[in-house]
């Protein structure tokens, strides 16, 4: 069934509103043995057990399993439930089923320490934590363990997979059984899904998406892709970001065609999967495009893809870039703006000022402005709210700011970055953060972040610091002071690069520009 099919005249759309679980209702009544969800198919080597298919019947009955469970705890509609799986059919059999009785799910990244999650348990105080047993070498079901203990609001931990920690609720043997009793349909109540990002002077600030907003971002991404049942979305992007959600998530859900999850990013299998799942539609950093162009796999016989997406990293937008030349099949951008929304465009489309529409329905379209101190803000139906005492970002006409930069140039906007916030992997960090994490080791006088962009990673992250004297410089202690604290491992330096002094203007705010003016 093609997206066109949701489209109604206003009356009808009164009539006959989107929702979720409505959405996913159709396709288990159209098609209940078409594949739904599919894993990675290394999942046994993440140590997560053999790769798992699910048709759409199998995953109603799936959900609604884990939704009765939820209920059977005590969880209530309006309760948080935070969440933190890799890209496996869990992930997102989880979500589903938490908005099925009306949970709100916080998407905790993978890569999140005890640091972050207990600075997002601190400001949304989740019912119930969410993960595995164990994932690349790391007990995360021991630290979510560590966390609950210190967080009031946390009652219950649950868990997928082997090797869980002691009082660790398996959800596995929820999945197995056969004798649950149906779940309700819980009262929704906004928001649906909790995201993430940061700004300058919030290191870490929480996106509030309702069910409309997301369901927006879903219709608005398979109407420019043109997606219909028989597609197959390969998504190596986490559902915890923008571009998993906007590229992988809400399009499968609105499209009915099969989610195919790849956890990111080896490039051999992410080949091997392209080919044996049979990929339509794939979305992958923009220089890996031109690898699969120069590779050979666009034009591979066993290759089923109609259509490619490139996903800009925001210092990439900053940065003159390449052309690819001809590509042997269409060709789409993504841009991840401010974490806010995946906004896809034609090849041929840039980032205009004012109203971008997709399609000919006029309620689907994001809008660009540039305000007074030169901030690309947003707006549309896809753009999610920000918490109501969030002045950083929210403004009074409905606009959200993304932190990037920008400039009109006749009518095509130009991005530029804010030093003062990285784009690292799919993450939005604050700069000064990092400054005070890095300062904050025991033998260094002074230290400060700047970047230099990568072309897959987007910013590569080094410290700048000054030793106290005849101290050695040792990134390994670095790496092993921070890790002591707990934080994400994505805030590493690559590099330590020592400096006979932190440049800083009379607000004390660190010149970047002048650090790499040292080297």
């Amino acid at each position: 069934m093609s997206i066109l099919a949701f489209e109604h005249s206003s009356d009808e759309q009164a009539a006959t509103k989107l929702t979720v679980e409505g959405l996913f209702r159709r396709h288990v009544g159209a098609r209940p043995y078409a594949v739904a969800l599919a894993d990675p198919l290394n999942r046994a080597a993440l140590g997560l057990g053999p790769p798992r298919r699910y048709r759409f019947g199998e995953a109603d009955v799936a959900i609604d399993a884990l939704a009765a469970f939820f209920i059977a705890l005590g969880l209530k509609p309006g309760d948080k439930i935070a969440i933190q799986l890799p890209n496996i059919a869990e992930q997102v059999l989880s979500i589903l089923a938490a908005w099925r009785v009306g949970l709100t799910a916080v998407m905790l990244p993978m890569l999140w320490r005890r640091r972050e999650i207990g600075i997002a348990a601190d400001l949304l105080e989740p019912k119930a934590l969410l993960g595995v047993g164990q994932f690349a070498g790391g007990h995360m079901s021991e630290m979510l363990c560590d966390i609950a203990v210190t967080q009031l609001s946390i009652r219950y931990v649950l868990g997928f997979g082997d090797n869980l920690a002691d009082g660790v609720t398996s959800l596995d043997e929820v999945l197995e059984a056969n004798d649950h009793p149906p779940a309700p349909t819980g009262t929704r109540e906004p928001p649906s899904l909790v995201t993430f990002t940061a700004r300058v002077g919030a290191p870490l600030a929480p996106l509030f998406r309702d069910e409309d907003t997301l369901i927006a971002q879903g219709r608005i991404t398979a109407l420019a892709l043109s997606l219909q049942a028989y597609d197959v979305i390969l998504n190596p992007y986490p559902l915890s970001g923008a571009v998993g959600l906007g590229f992988g998530l809400m399009p499968w859900l609105v499209s009915g065609a099969t989610l195919v999850q790849h956890q990111p990013f080896e490039y051999g299998s992410y080949i091997r999967q392209l080919k044996e799942q049979e990929a339509t539609i794939i979305a992958v950093p923009s220089p890996v495009v031109a690898t699969l162009q120069d590779d050979g796999v666009l034009v591979d016989p066993a290759c089923h893809l109609r259509a490619a997406c490139r996903v800009w990293s925001m210092p990439e937008l900053a940065a003159p870039t390449q052309d690819l030349g001809r590509v042997n099949l269409p060709l789409f951008d993504i841009y991840p703006l401010g974490d806010l929304v995946s906004l896809v465009r034609n090849r041929a489309q840039p980032l205009v000022s004012g109203k971008m529409q997709v399609g000919d329905d006029d309620e689907l379209f994001v809008e660009t402005r540039i305000d007074d101190a030169n901030e690309l803000v947003l707006r549309g139906p896809a753009i999610p709210r920000i918490a109501p005492d969030n002045s950083l970002m929210t403004r009074e006409d409905g606009y959200v700011g993304t932190g990037l930069r920008a400039t009109d140039d006749a009518g095509e906007l130009k991005i530029t970055c804010d030093p003062e916030l990285l784009h690292h992997g799919g993450f939005t960090i604050a700069a000064a953060e990092l400054d005070t994490l890095y300062r904050s080791f025991p033998y260094y006088l002074d230290a400060a972040c700047f970047a230099l962009l990568d072309p897959i990673m987007g910013d590569r992250i080094f410290a700048a610091v000054v030793p106290e004297p005849d101290e050695p410089v040792s990134l390994d202690a670095l790496h092993a002071y921070l890790q002591g604290l707990d934080v994400a491992p994505y805030k590493f330096p690559d590099q330590i690069v020592v400096v006979r002094d932190i440049p800083r203007d009379a607000s004390d705010r660190v010149l970047r520009d002048q650090i790499l003016a040292q080297i």
